[in-house]
């Protein structure tokens, strides 16, 4: 979508995102469902008081979670920033070397650049 979009139409179809949209959360669900498999087999085993939702996780389990819920998408999003930020600077410095040849007095702020 940055470095072509006139093309994205024809790349990116509507139901192609549906299917990844749905299988985002069928992922979320299944993945939250075996993180509380033992809750949702026994509930109300761990509560001391009424109202009380507790659940047990293990260190494993923990560690798993955080790499999958935190780290692995900060991860992606972080990466793909870079990359749209790298493209993005080459569309501006491409920019400018078309107005340089174009005109030859630039009135353009540098800010503006």
């Amino acid at each position: 979508a940055i470095c072509y979009p006139l093309h994205y139409f024809t790349k990116v179809k509507p139901k192609i995102v549906q299917v990844c949209v749905c299988l985002c959360w069928m992922f979320a669900a299944s993945y939250t469902g075996l993180l509380l498999q033992n809750n949702l087999q026994h509930p109300g085993s761990y509560n001391s008081c009424i109202g009380e939702c507790v659940y047990e996780i293990n260190y494993i389990a923990n560690l798993f979670d955080l790499i999958i819920s935190f780290l692995f998408p900060i991860t992606v999003i972080v990466i793909l920033y870079i990359r749209i930020f790298g493209v993005v600077v080459y569309q501006a410095r491409a920019m400018r070397s078309h107005i340089v040849v174009v005109t030859t007095k630039v009135s353009v702020k540098k800010s503006e650049m």
